[in-house]
């Protein structure tokens, strides 16, 4: 045959000449130039009939379609073609309702919101409605990587919810409008499901938006969900003048039960009740610790502080604080910031009281010194207390805290601890005051206060991915006398800002791991993680690989590592896969980056590979190995009893032996001692949580991320409070009244045994008749006495012969 068809022929001959070269390099094996040739027969190839040939060529012709599409590079248009017949095809197929979801899969991938219109219309005629959008929701929010198509989907999908279907599903409606932050629509949902008498509805919704979205975005719709309202105010009467009555307007909200539940007043007053009145944690288990430990050591002295601080978080409980305040007192410097920041931890979410509570450790006129730990660690406590708080609850604490860090502008440690606590006050509120604020303590302070208040602005700003302001950070983090701490702070805050932006985020990627500053490449890979947290996204992880395997900086490498399990924490087993690997791997740091990546992608979860990876790496040579793999048992663990996962017993016994070992090092004694808190965690009623119902909790994502620095900052540690989650189940009815309701269990009640107290099982073990003490001076003699009556008789005649059994050779 010919591979170059003569022009002169005729357009219909051409097409044939080419379908014929297609077949005969379709049956050498040799696709693409069987696709090429199919593609220049034009109408010849886009006949009705079927046969293997059409059939695996339609598919490398999709293949190819969808590749183009989805790396946003320019398509033969006589792809496009191709593509648009047979979307027409399928459509007017018999069998188009069982291969509905094969059609939205098909348009998603190919980027053709017009096709995925024509067919979502017409499966409103199917009774499949609602089933059929909600899959769609679903393809986009866990499978679409480009964010901005996700949202055109989204808006359409949204469109389509309230103008082409009757029966409107409300819950996924919303769950689209979340994702867009359509805040003006959300608010007349809400306004219409309360008109028509839907207010269950409304107020589920309303504790999804409490759970899954920002701060600004609630505050802007609770703004738009008020009513104006007659106010009557009585002036008190003057000398010679009655009493008047002056009439007034105010904005009130339009139904107040709904404002608390959108707001979180609701869900953290009920959690509040819940972890104080089920606690089970074990006092004993402190006391155990403390007592083993040397008490001159600050950093195991400040590792059980935390501990207490996580065991009881949330429970209001703080009555071994109470019980140890002289061995409390040893804490000093930044260790006494840290100890009496732990109060904020144990009283989350208690913001009725907050201010009662740390009176006497905050900061006033004449209590001031020249090193106020103290009071600065109760700044950052008030913080950690309001991080879960609604708006309104937390405004009063936002507006003490800004006046507080611009009252001790000059004290390095107060403005440390001012802006961490304002920063968690103020989460996610994005307001350019706060900013301006921080900002200028960023600029003007030393490096610990610069690190906090670079943080802080991360934190107020979280998620904004404002251009302009990530790269006045970037461009301060660049300065040549730029600190240390202070360009770490700035990474944070620039991956901060980026949280969950994907794709949007990759030139400020680019630009910070393109950076000849290993501080700033760490930024670089702070943002790959929260840019893409909990997306599974292949090429991210591609590129955290890359930097951990190429990058010269230990710390670059082991963060790198480190956020992958951010960015995987919805599929572990893809986690485990890609960093199993790394675990035998000669650097250290990377072997603790995969100790805390699987800590952080199976929280709560026991899964076995999971475990068994770690159980290894718990008796790693290199000490802080030791103490990842440590921590992230823990956080595996969490919630799991003995008959889940018969290991939890053992490494409790692990935990206890390594802390009451004079000779075991620090570092493992530290990562031991929060593992226990970890274990423990609010009163044995809590679990980290990173998403729930296919949403992110962003609060707990930024917990966690937080917390991971504890490397080179202790105080954050106490971050992680932000990603506990109680498991409990809370039902409600329009009153918001809880009724009585039972769960029947089929499993039996052993399987979620709390486990046993030191004081049971000192009792348990004396019950049994357990081994009594013996002095060593007993023991001597009871082996004197058995070795003496163990000992041969010396025979009394030489005639005694002994007897030994012949050998195979003599018989």
């Amino acid at each position: 045959y010919q591979r170059r068809v003569r022009g002169d022929l005729p357009q219909d001959t051409r097409e044939l000449a080419a379908l014929l070269t297609s077949q005969v390099y379709f049956h050498l094996g040799e696709y693409d130039d069987s696709v090429h040739f199919a593609l220049s027969a034009g109408q010849q190839f886009h006949s009705g009939y079927r046969s293997l040939y059409i059939d695996i060529i339609h598919g490398r012709c999709i293949d190819i379609y969808i590749q183009k599409r989805e790396a946003a590079s320019d398509v033969d248009p006589r792809l496009e073609t191709l593509f648009a017949s047979l979307a027409e095809l399928w459509q007017a197929d018999d069998s188009f309702a069982v291969s509905l979801r094969d059609l939205v899969g098909f348009f998603v991938r190919a980027r053709r919101i017009d096709l995925l219109a024509q067919v979502l219309k017409k499966a409103f005629k199917s009774p499949k409605t609602a089933t059929s959008l909600a899959y769609t929701l679903r393809v986009t929010t866990d499978y679409v990587r480009d964010i901005t198509f996700r949202r055109s989907v989204l808006q359409m999908l949204a469109k389509m919810y309230t103008t082409v279907n009757a029966d409107v599903d409300y819950m996924t409606l919303s769950e689209c409008l979340l994702f867009l932050e359509e805040d003006e629509k959300m608010a007349n949902v809400l306004k219409q499901l309360l008109e028509e008498n839907k207010k269950l509805i409304a107020f589920q919704i309303a504790f999804d938006l409490a759970d899954n979205s920002n701060q600004d975005y609630i505050k802007k719709v609770s703004d738009r969900l008020t009513k104006i309202e007659e106010v009557e105010t009585v002036v008190p009467a003057r000398e010679g003048q009655e009493a008047q009555v002056v009439k007034s307007n105010k904005l009130v909200p339009l139904d107040t039960d709904l404002s608390n539940i959108m707001e979180g007043q609701l869900t953290t007053s009920l959690y509040l009740k819940f972890l104080y009145a089920r606690c089970n944690a074990d006092i004993h288990i402190l006391n155990q610790t403390k007592k083993s430990l040397d008490s001159q050591n600050s950093v195991t002295h400040n590792a059980t502080v935390v501990a207490n601080a996580i065991m009881y978080c949330g429970t209001t409980l703080d009555g071994f604080l109470v019980d140890n305040l002289e061995w409390l007192g040893r804490a000093t410097n930044w260790a006494k910031f840290t100890a009496t920041a732990s109060i904020g931890a144990i009283h989350k979410g208690h913001s009725e009281e907050a201010m009662n509570i740390l009176e006497p450790y905050l900061p006033d006129d004449n209590n001031v010194g020249p090193i106020p730990f103290q009071e600065a660690g109760s700044l950052y406590a008030l913080g950690l207390v309001h991080s879960s708080s609604s708006v309104s609850a937390r405004a009063p604490a936002v507006d003490y805290l800004r006046s507080a860090l611009q009252k001790y502008t000059s004290n390095e440690i107060m403005v440390h601890g001012a802006s961490l606590g304002l920063g968690l006050a103020a989460i996610g509120l994005r307001d350019e005051t706060i900013f301006d604020t921080l900002f200028d303590c960023v600029t003007g302070c030393d490096a610990v206060a610069g690190e906090g208040a670079a943080v802080a602005i991360g934190l107020v700003m979280l998620g904004s991915g404002d251009n302009n302001v990530v790269q006045d950070l970037i461009r301060h983090a660049s300065e040549s006398d730029q600190k240390e701490k202070t360009i770490r702070g700035l990474s944070m805050a620039t991956a901060l800002m980026m949280y969950r932006k994907e794709n949007e985020a990759d030139p400020v990627i680019s630009q910070l791991l393109g950076s000849e500053d290993p501080w700033i490449r760490l930024g670089g890979c702070f943002t790959l993680g929260l840019a893409y947290a909990g997306t599974n996204n292949t090429a991210a992880i591609q590129k955290l690989l890359s930097v951990a395997v190429k990058d010269t900086s230990d710390d670059v490498r082991r963060n790198a590592v480190m956020m992958i399990g951010l960015v995987t924490f919805k599929s572990l087993e893809q986690c485990i896969d890609m960093t199993k690997v790394l675990a035998d791997s000669y650097n250290p740091h990377i072997r603790y980056g995969v100790a805390m990546s699987i800590g952080i992608a199976g929280c709560g979860t026991a899964n076995k590979k999971g475990l068994d990876l770690l159980w290894l790496l718990k008796d790693d040579p290199v000490d802080f190995v030791r103490q990842g793999a440590y921590l992230s048992l823990a956080m595996l663990l969490m919630q799991i009893t003995e008959a889940d996962e018969p290991r939890v017993k053992e490494f409790r016994a692990l935990l206890k032996k390594k802390i009451a070992d004079k000779t075991v090092d620090t570092c493992t004694k530290y990562g031991a001692i929060l593992a226990v808190g970890l274990l423990d965690a609010g009163g044995r009623n809590s679990t980290i949580a990173l998403h729930k119902g296919g949403h992110i909790l962003s609060k707990a994502v930024i917990g966690i991320f937080l917390f991971t620095q504890y490397w080179f900052w202790f105080p954050y540690t106490l971050m992680i409070s932000m990603a506990f989650q109680p498991t409990c189940i809370i039902g409600l009815n329009e009153q918001l009244e809880m009724p009585k309701y039972t769960f029947q269990s089929m499993a039996p009640a052993s399987r979620f045994q709390v486990p046993k107290t030191v004081l049971a099982e000192k009792k348990e073990a004396k019950a049994q008749g357990g081994t009594k003490a013996v002095l060593s001076i007993t023991k001597k003699d009871q082996g004197r006495k058995s070795k003496k009556s163990a000992a041969p008789e010396t025979p009394t005649s030489p005639t005694c012969l002994l007897y030994t059994s012949p050998s195979p050779r003599d018989s």
